[in-house]
C-alpha cells in the first residue's frame, strides 16, 4: 500500500514489508561501507577470498536484492477507507532502522564519502573504523541483526488466521526474509572459520562520535573527577589537532620550529605529571586497592620518567635548526599546553598550579586521588589518555618534521654546514644526514611514550578502567597494517559464538498451533515430521546436483507451502540449504506469488 507522509504503510504484512524495506536499506548501506573499507585494507594475497571476504560479498548482494524485493510494496495503491492499524512488528522494525541509522551516522562522523564509494579519513578514529577487526565486527553484527529480523517477517508472511496483508506483500516479505537467513548463514560460516574476538565487538560499540568537547580550562575549584574528565577531553583534542596537521605539513604556516618545540616542551611536563600521579598511587596504603598493583604502578611511573627524558632530548635536538616559517603556534601546541595544565592540576595539591610554576610543589596525596576503586579507574584512565596522546604526538610530529625536511622547509644556518657547501644565503635546507638526529630523537620519544602507555594500559585492563578501549583501538589499526602474509591475530583464538536457537515451528507444527493443539507429544511429532520433510528435500536436492553439477540450483519458493518449508529450513541453520536450494543471483521477476 502507498506510504503515508511519515513513511508508514497500511497494516500487517504490508506494514511489515514497508518497515523491513527501510531497515534493509540501512543494512545494505552498512554492507556497502564494509565493502569500501575492505578495498582499503591490504590484500590477503590468496587465490581465493577468505571467509570474511566471501561473507562481505554475500552480504552486499543479499541485502541489496532483499531491499529491491520490497520496493514495489511502496508503490501499491492504498485501499480507500481502510484505517491504518500499525503492526507491532513494523514498529519494532522502524525503531531498529532509526537506531541503526543513528549508529551509522556516528561512524560516518569520522569519514568523508566521495563519488564511487571511496571513504576518506576525517578524524584520528577513521583508521579504527576502517580497520579489518572493526569491519569484521560490523559484518558479524549484520548477521546478528538478520538472525533476529528474519523470523519476525516470516511470521507475518505465513500467518494463516486471520489473513494478514496482500498476497504480493506476503510473497515478497517471505522472499526477503529468506535472503536474511542466507546472510546469517554466511556470517556464521565466516565466524566459525575465523571467529571475531569479543573485544573487537566492544570496540565497535565504543567508537565515539567525532565531536570534540569545547576547549575549557580548570578554574581551580574542580574535584578530582572533573580534573580527570578534563584531562581526557583535552587529550582527545590534542590528538585530533595533531593528526589533522600531518597532511598540511608541506605548506601550512602553522608548521614552525616554535610550535614543534613547544609541543615537545609540554610533552616533558605532561610525562612528568603522569610520573607523579603513578608514583603517588604506587605508594598508596589504601586497603581498597589490590596489593599486587604497587609494582606495576611503580614500573609505569619509571616508564613515564623515561618518556620525560626522551622528550627532553627531542627538545635539545632542535638546537641549530629552524623552519621556513616562524612565530605561529599551532593548535596542537596550544592544546598540549592545556593538557599540561590539566594533568598538573590533577598531580599537584596546589589548586592554582601552572606549567610555569614548575615541579617544586607537593603532589596530591593518594588518599585524595583515589579514595575508592572507581576513582582509581578514573585517574588511571586520565593518565592512560595523556600517555596515549604523547605517543600519537611523537608520531605525528615526526611525520611533520620528515615532510618539512623532504620539502626544504627545515633549515639550518649556512655557517654550520661543511665548507664544501658553497651557498650565498644565511640559511639552507637541512641535508638528510643533518635531519636524522632530530628524527631519531622523535622516534625515541615515540618509543618511550609507547612503553609508558603500554605499562599504564596493563593497569587499566587489570582494574577495568574505561580507557582500555584505547588499547583495543591501537591493536585494531596495527592488525590492519601488519603484513597479510603473517597476520597479527591475538592469541588464543576465540571460539565462535553460535546464534541462539529460534525454535520456530515448521509448517506442520504451525498448523497444529493454529488448530489450538497444545499437547507436547503431538507438537513433538509435528516437529519430527517437519524435520524429516526438510532432510528429504535436502537429500533430493543434493542427489540432483550430483547428477547434473552444471545445473543451477532450483528455486523452490514458488508457492506458499514450499516457501514456508524452505524458510524454516533456512532458519534451522543448515548451511546446505543456501547452496542447494537457491539461485546464486535470483531475480525478483522469477518469484511466483505466494497465496495467502
Amino acid at each position: 500500500m502507498r506510504a503515508t507522509p511519515d513513511g508508514a504503510c497500511a497494516s500487517n504484512a504490508d506494514d511489515v514489508a514497508c518497515s523491513l524495506r527501510r531497515l534493509l536499506t540501512v543494512m545494505s548501506r552498512f554492507a556497502a561501507d564494509i565493502k569500501a573499507a575492505s578495498g582499503r585494507q591490504p590484500s590477503a594475497g590468496r587465490g581465493q577470498p577468505g571467509p570474511w571476504e566471501h561473507a562481505a560479498s554475500r552480504a552486499s548482494e543479499t541485502l541489496r536484492y532483499a531491499a529491491a524485493l520490497l520496493q514495489p510494496i511502496l508503490a501499491q495503491p492504498r485501499q480507500p477507507g481502510r484505517a491504518r492499524q500499525p503492526d507491532p512488528v513494523a514498529r519494532r522494525l522502524d525503531a531498529a532502522a532509526t537506531a541503526l541509522t543513528a549508529g551509522r551516522e556516528v561512524l560516518h562522523t569520522h569519514l568523508a564519502s566521495y563519488p564511487g564509494g571511496e571513504l576518506r579519513a576525517r578524524s584520528e578514529w577513521a583508521p579504527v573504523v576502517l580497520s579489518a577487526p572493526v569491519t569484521r565486527a560490523l559484518l558479524y553484527e549484520l548477521g546478528t541483526w538478520a538472525h533476529q529480523i528474519a523470523p519476525l517477517g516470516s511470521e507475518r508472511a505465513f500467518a494463516r488466521a486471520p489473513a494478514r496483508g496482500t498476497p504480493e506483500a506476503r510473497r515478497r516479505l517471505s522472499a526477503a526474509c529468506q535472503r536474511l537467513w542466507e546472510l546469517d548463514l554466511a556470517v556464521q560460516a565466516a565466524d566459525e572459520n575465523d571467529p571475531v574476538p569479543d573485544q573487537d565487538l566492544r570496540l565497535l560499540h565504543a567508537i565515539p562520535a567525532s565531536v570534540l568537547v569545547p576547549r575549557h580550562l580548570p578554574d581551580g575549584a574542580e574535584p578530582v573527577t572533573r580534573l580527570c574528565q578534563g584531562t581526557i577531553d583535552t587529550a582527545e583534542r590534542v590528538r585530533r589537532h595533531a593528526w589533522a596537521a600531518v597532511p598540511r605539513a608541506s605548506w601550512s604556516p602553522a608548521l614552525t620550529m616554535e610550535s614543534l618545540r613547544e609541543s615537545a616542551t609540554y610533552a616533558i611536563v605532561i610525562s612528568h605529571n603522569c610520573q607523579i600521579l603513578l608514583s603517588a598511587l604506587a605508594t598508596s596504603p589504601q586497603p581498597r586497592r589490590a596489593a599486587d598493583l604497587s609494582a606495576p604502578l611503580a614500573e609505569a611511573a619509571d616508564a613515564a620518567g623515561d618518556a620525560r627524558q626522551a622528550w627532553l632530548q627531542a627538545v635539545r635536538a632542535w638546537h641549530g635548526l629552524l623552519t621556513d616559517t616562524g612565530g605561529t603556534i599551532s593548535r596542537a601546541a596550544k592544546e598540549a599546553a592545556d593538557l599540561a595544565l590539566w594533568t598538573g592540576r590533577l598531580a599537584y595539591a596546589t589548586p592554582g598550579w601552572t606549567p610555569g610554576a614548575g615541579p617544586a610543589h607537593l603532589p596530591r596525596p593518594a588518599r585524595d586521588l583515589a579514595p575508592r576503586p572507581a576513582d582509581l579507574q578514573q585517574v588511571i584512565a586520565a593518565v592512560h589518555h595523556a600517555q596515549d596522546t604523547m605517543t600519537q604526538l611523537a608520531d605525528t610530529d615526526h611525520d611533520q618534521i620528515r615532510t618539512a625536511s623532504a620539502t626544504g622547509r627545515l633549515l639550518m644556518p649556512v655557517h654550520t654546514l661543511p665548507e664544501s657547501f658553497d651557498i650565498p644565503y644565511l640559511y639552507s635546507p637541512v641535508p638528510a644526514a643533518s635531519a636524522e638526529p632530530l628524527l631519531a630523537a622523535y622516534r625515541d620519544a615515540h618509543a618511550a611514550s609507547a612503553q609508558a602507555c603500554a605499562r599504564t594500559a596493563t593497569i587499566a585492563e587489570a582494574i577495568g578502567a574505561p580507557s582500555q578501549i584505547l588499547t583495543t583501538a591501537r591493536a585494531a589499526t596495527q592488525a590492519s597494517a601488519d603484513s597479510p602474509a603473517a597476520p597479527s591475530r591475538r592469541a588464543p583464538e576465540p571460539a565462535a559464538r553460535p546464534r541462539p536457537a529460534m525454535n520456530l515451528p515448521g509448517p506442520v507444527e504451525h498448523i497444529l498451533h493454529d488448530l489450538g493443539v497444545t499437547a507436547p507429544e503431538t507438537l513433538q511429532r509435528a516437529a519430527t515430521l517437519d524435520h524429516a520433510t526438510e532432510q528429504l528435500i535436502l537429500q533430493a536436492a543434493h542427489e540432483q546436483s550430483m547428477r547434473d553439477p552444471a545445473a543451477a540450483p532450483p528455486d523452490l519458493s514458488r508457492s506458499a507451502s514450499t516457501a514456508e518449508i524452505i524458510s524454516h529450513l533456512l532458519a534451522s541453520g543448515d548451511p546446505r540449504a543456501t547452496a542447494l536450494l537457491h539461485q546464486p543471483e535470483p531475480r525478483p521477476s522469477a518469484q511466483a506469488e505466494i497465496e495467502p
